[in-house]
């Protein structure tokens, strides 16, 4: 299992959210193609502002659609984790 938290900065909000079992999954199949090799193959500023956005749903928040949602965000940064990131 890959351990990782994001920083999401939304709104001038600043929040951690674990990318667990259910947001890894939903990664994958979104973007068909596993977390790790989309961090060290094909790595794209979109998949770690998408994981930010699908953590924040995830953890309950009302987000918008996720084009809308990329209005609002300031960052996505990893603040722990293993492998791929």
């Amino acid at each position: 299992m890959i351990s990782l938290t994001l920083r999401v900065t939304h709104n001038g909000e600043t929040s951690d959210y674990q990318v667990g079992p259910k947001v890894q999954v939903a990664f994958e199949r979104e973007w068909k193609m596993g977390l790790p090799k989309a961090f060290s193959a094909e790595q794209r500023m979109e998949h770690l502002y998408w994981l930010g956005w699908k953590s924040q749903q995830v953890a309950g928040v009302a987000v918008k659609p996720f084009d809308s949602w990329l209005d609002g965000v300031e960052s996505v940064e990893v603040v722990e984790g293993d492998s791929p990131l």
